[in-house]
C-alpha cells in the first residue's frame, strides 16, 4: 500500500532525485538513446505526481520544437541556474549528455555541501529548542510563585526582576495564545521565504554577514569560474561564455563587477585586466586567469580557480559550523543566567523587604 501513495504523492522532485534523473538521461545520452526517449524513459521512474507532470511538460514542449535548455526552464522549475546554461552549450556542441554527468556531479557536490551543514547544525538546533524549553519553563511555573511571594510589592523589585515576573504571568495567563501567534509568524515568515524578492533580499543581508558572506562569496566565484571554463572548453567563445556565465550569478557585488567584464573585452582590454577592475578576484586568482590566457589554457586555469574556491568554500563552511554550536550554547546559557539572576534577586529584595 505505501509504495502506490508514494507514487502518487502530489509533490515536487528532490534534489537528490534531480541528480539521479540527470545521471541517467546521461548515461542513456552516451549510449545512443535519442534525448526524448531517454527523457520518457526516467519520467516513467519518477514517483513525485507534480515533478512527473513537469517532466511530461518537458517532452511536450520537445514535441513542439523548443530546445531542452528553455523547455527546463520553462516546465521544470527547481534546478539550480547553471543547468539552462550548461544545456545550452551541452546542445550547440552535440555533447548533451556529457553536459548532463557534468551537470549532474557538480549538483550532487553542492548536495553534499548541503546535508553537511544540516547534519552540523543538528546539535546546535537541539541545544536552542532545549534552551527554549527550559526557560518557558522557568517562565510558566517558577516566576509566578515568586510573583505571588511578592504579592502587590512589584515596585521595590528591580526593572529586570519585574520584567521577568510580569513576562512569565504573560505566558501563564496567554501560553496558547502565543504559541498560536508564534506558529504563525513562522508559517508566514515560510511563505514569504518563497518569494523571489524576500529570498534576494535575505541572500544579500546574508551576503553582509562576516562568517556567512565569504562562503556564499566563495561559492559564487566558484560556480562562476567552473561555468565558465566548462563553457571554454566546449568551443564556446569568451565573450558568449562570459555572458553566459553572468547569468549564473546572484546579484550582489560580484555580479557587479562581472557586468563590467563584456563591455572592457569589447573595448579592447584583456580578460585578466578586465576582471582586476572588478575588484572581486585577488591578484592571486587576476595572475592565474592572465598565465592562461597566455599560454592558452584558460579553460584549465579557469578550472584551478574553481577548484581552488572550491576548497574555500568547505573550509568556511568548517570555520561556520564549528561556530554556531559553542554560539548555540553561550546564547542559551547567557539568557537563562539572565532569567536566574532575576529571580535571584527578587528573592534577595523580598528577604530584605521582610526585614
Amino acid at each position: 500500500m505505501s509504495a502506490p501513495a508514494a507514487r502518487t504523492a502530489d509533490r515536487d522532485l528532490r534534489f537528490g532525485e534531480r541528480v539521479l534523473l540527470l545521471r541517467q538521461m546521461a548515461l542513456m545520452l552516451e549510449a545512443g538513446v535519442p534525448l526524448l526517449e531517454a527523457l520518457s524513459a526516467v519520467t516513467l521512474g519518477v514517483e513525485a505526481a507534480r515533478g512527473r507532470r513537469q517532466l511530461e511538460a518537458v517532452a511536450a514542449s520537445l514535441r513542439q520544437g523548443q530546445t531542452f535548455a528553455a523547455a527546463i526552464a520553462a516546465e521544470a522549475p527547481g534546478f539550480p541556474g547553471y543547468l539552462q546554461a550548461m544545456l545550452r552549450v551541452g546542445e550547440s556542441s552535440g555533447r548533451l549528455g556529457e553536459v548532463l554527468r557534468q551537470a549532474a556531479d557538480q549538483m550532487a557536490y553542492e548536495d553534499r555541501l548541503r546535508r553537511d551543514l544540516v547534519n552540523a547544525l543538528i546539535y546546535p538546533a537541539f541545544l536552542a529548542v532545549a534552551g527554549v524549553a527550559a526557560i518557558a519553563f522557568i517562565l510558566t511555573q517558577i516566576a509566578p510563585r515568586f510573583a505571588a511571594i511578592v504579592g502587590d510589592r512589584t515596585d521595590d523589585l528591580p526593572f529586570l526582576s519585574r520584567a521577568i515576573l510580569g513576562a512569565g504571568g504573560f505566558l501563564q495567563a496567554h501560553g496558547w495564545a502565543t504559541v498560536i501567534t508564534l506558529g504563525l509568524l513562522v508559517v508566514g515568515a515560510a511563505v514569504a521565504g518563497t518569494r523571489p524578492e524576500v529570498r534576494t533580499g535575505l541572500y544579500a543581508l546574508a551576503r553582509q554577514l562576516p562568517a556567512v558572506g565569504p562562503v556564499l562569496k566563495a561559492r559564487e566565484i566558484a560556480i562562476w569560474a567552473r561555468l565558465t571554463s566548462f563553457t571554454l572548453s566546449h568551443g564556446v567563445g569568451l565573450l558568449p561564455a562570459v555572458a553566459l556565465a553572468l547569468e549564473t550569478v546572484p546579484p550582489g557585488p560580484f555580479r557587479v563587477a562581472l557586468a563590467g567584464v563584456e563591455p572592457d573585452l569589447r573595448a579592447g582590454r584583456g580578460f585578466d585586466e578586465a576582471l582586476a577592475r572588478g575588484g572581486q578576484l585577488t591578484p592571486m586568482d587576476i595572475g592565474l586567469v592572465r598565465a592562461g590566457q597566455r599560454s592558452g589554457a584558460l579553460a584549465a586555469m579557469l578550472g584551478a580557480l574553481a577548484d581552488s574556491y572550491d576548497d574555500q568554500l568547505r573550509d568556511g563552511m568548517k570555520r561556520l559550523t564549528a561556530l554556531v554550536e559553542p554560539l548555540a550554547i553561550a546564547g542559551v546559557a547567557i539568557v537563562v543566567a539572565v532569567v536566574a539572576f532575576a529571580l535571584v534577586t527578587t528573592l534577595s529584595t523580598v528577604y530584605d523587604l521582610v526585614q
